[in-house]
């Protein structure tokens, strides 16, 4: 059959839509994390609230829902589940009660260190396939993608990852660190 003259819809293939092959990536991605987490009881929604109070210390509860890019009902349900294992306290905000603050225990920054070096040896497994250039390239790349706006201000891949200075202290210890795990530099907002 030629496809020469044939419409968009005729010459659509499932498999070379963006979109489907992100939720491919996505899903092996995140699969290899919730095996590497299962016995520590933590999702993987659950560990992007605990790496990112990890990284940044404490945050609103608002604020931290945007870093890890959930809603505001879902990131209330990961902070008191994480609350009840007694991983993170809350409590009001100085200087504003009608914000909820969100810090890490002993025992939450304990795990989520242990949880940190799972995800980046998970990571390793799903870029496995991939040479160290390509991994640099797909990371890039999906940065600028994924390229978003919280409360009006820009997250720009070209200048807000740490590209320039390579990996931080915590990866750069770590031999199975990969390019992927920089992180966006974010002004704090609340």
């Amino acid at each position: 059959m030629s496809t020469s003259g044939a419409t968009p819809a005729a010459r659509f293939r499932l498999d070379g839509q963006v979109g489907f092959l992100l939720r491919r990536a996505y899903q092996r991605a995140s699969a290899n994390l919730a095996r590497g987490t299962a016995r520590y009881r933590v999702t993987v929604p659950q560990f992007a609230a605990l790496a990112r109070l990890y990284e940044r210390g404490e945050l609103s509860q608002n604020l931290l829902g945007r870093l890890v890019a959930m809603e505001p009902a879902n990131i209330r349900d990961v902070v008191r589940r994480l609350a009840r294992r007694g991983l993170v306290t809350t409590g009001p905000a100085v200087g504003d009660a009608r914000l909820v603050q969100v810090s890490l225990t002993a025992a939450g920054r304990v795990l989520a260190g242990r949880l940190i070096a799972i995800d980046i040896a998970c990571t390793e497994q799903t870029l496995a396939a991939l040479r160290p250039g390509e991994r640099r390239t797909l990371c890039e790349l999906l940065l600028r993608l994924a390229e978003c706006t919280i409360d009006g201000q820009d997250w720009e891949a070209g200048t807000a990852i740490e590209v320039a200075r390579g990996e931080s202290a915590l990866l750069a210890a770590t031999s199975a660190a990969v390019p992927c795990h920089r992180r966006p530099a974010v002004r704090r907002l609340r």
